[in-house]
């Protein structure tokens, strides 16, 4: 299973050596509106080892998500009905201040545009849904959690 070392969070009671490598499941939460690409994206998260608690559908059904399964991540749909994606990152981060967010879109072509959308409503990144792969989602972690 892929995971962050805990770093700075340990247990008292484990000898030291023990606490330094002692891993931190990742906990993701996924929120679009398609099920087919929740889907797809549950299965990809799983294969790179990472636990995903929980899908929405929306922003509100996130809302709710975040604060009752305190997900580590939550990988977000930029466009939404009524609201969207860049919009909701503040309000999931209000409700959990340790939650990374990352954008998704499946509009490829203003994805530097959306990039900036994204780090300026808090975001960590953004990507196209085509360039999701398990090479990719293994790099978000390979750098002791940085996404």
């Amino acid at each position: 299973m892929l995971h962050w070392l805990a770093g700075g969070v340990l247990r008292a009671s484990s000898p030291p050596i023990a606490r330094a490598l002692e891993p931190l499941v990742i906990r993701v939460l996924i929120v679009d509106d398609q099920p087919a690409f929740r889907h797809q994206l549950r299965l990809l998260l799983t294969a790179a080892g990472l636990t995903v608690v929980g899908e929405a559908e929306d922003i509100p059904q996130a809302e709710a998500m975040v604060k009752a399964l305190k997900p580590d991540l939550a990988i977000v749909d930029v466009r939404w009905p009524g609201v969207n994606g860049g919009e909701g990152v503040p309000r999931l981060k209000a409700l959990a201040p340790h939650l990374r967010v990352i954008l998704v879109s499946a509009h490829r072509n203003r994805s530097h545009l959306l990039q900036a959308a994204a780090v300026r409503a808090g975001a960590e990144a953004y990507v196209a849904k085509d360039d999701l792969d398990l090479d990719l989602v293994r790099g978000w972690f390979s750098k002791g959690g940085e996404a």
